[in-house]
């Protein structure tokens, strides 16, 4: 790798906690060259209290120092900071990822309420939009198994899904890199009549034919049930960019993936 990669880690200043920067550091650590880190400070008012009353809203320079710039400066780690207050939180997200040409997007993972998962349509235009795979970090403490899990559907004639098959595998290698060098993939089918080729699977996925997982059934309870019996430490999956609120997808196949796992999950874009 001729370049370092950049990480582009999205904080959100009003938490006490930042978990994609510490994933962020981690990565740094356990890769044979660091990448540099773009530090994107901006707050998305749908998702917090935008009262002045909130104590929350205000920062100072002691809190940049301590939570942001000593971690990275004690790893030894090249970092930029960016600061954005534009009202489109998720167009100013990805324009900034991509002008500074980040190769992975991190930002945690919004906590389950009521036992389910949800996205607002902010982080679905993150999705859609992003040039570069999105990390979503849990907040859940990680079992560092190394394991990387790609959830793919080979059974297919569509270009598209052919292309985010790839781009999902290939995802899931440069993962294993930095993740752990256990690689795994799983593939959901419906009936016998769409039941992938494992051979070609094999070939592309270049694993152990014991790390190819082919069930049947509904493919999130699949993914889910794979993830949890390998203790997957990271979830590789895809969307083709298309609309939150279009019939062509079902958006809410990725929230109820995240209401059943509690690991790190790679959103890939066919784009």
């Amino acid at each position: 790798m001729a370049n370092p990669e950049k990480l582009f880690v999205v904080i959100n200043p009003t938490l006490d906690k930042h978990v994609a920067l510490e994933r962020a550091i981690q990565i740094a650590n356990n890769a044979a060259i660091k990448p540099q880190i773009v530090v994107f400070i901006s707050v998305d008012a749908t998702r917090v209290e935008d009262k002045p009353s909130n104590e929350k809203l205000h920062r100072n320079s002691g809190w940049l120092e301590s939570e942001i710039c000593d971690p990275l400066k004690l790893h030894n780690i090249n970092f930029d900071i960016l600061f954005s207050w534009c009202t489109n939180w998720a167009g100013s997200l990805t324009q900034a990822a991509e002008s500074c040409g980040a190769t992975m997007v991190l930002m945690r993972k919004t906590p389950t309420v009521d036992s389910f998962f949800k996205f607002n349509s902010s982080k679905w235009n993150v999705f859609k939009n992003s040039r570069c795979p999105v990390l979503l970090v849990s907040d859940v403490s990680k079992t560092e198994s190394g394991v990387v899990l790609a959830a793919v559907k080979w059974q297919t004639d569509n270009s598209e899904q052919k292309l985010l098959n790839q781009k999902i595998l290939e995802g899931a290698k440069a993962a294993s890199l930095w993740c752990g060098d256990k690689l795994h993939v799983v593939n959901a089918y419906k009936d016998s009549l769409s039941h992938p080729y494992r051979g070609s699977l094999l070939r592309h996925a270049q694993v152990d034919n014991a790390n190819i997982h082919i069930t049947q059934g509904e493919s999130t309870g699949v993914i889910a049930s794979v993830a949890l019996g390998i203790q997957a430490e990271l979830v590789v999956v895809g969307t083709k960019g298309h609309s939150h609120n279009s019939n062509n997808i079902q958006p809410a196949k990725i929230e109820r993936l995240l209401s059943l796992i509690d690991v790190d999950v790679l959103v890939v874009n066919a784009k």
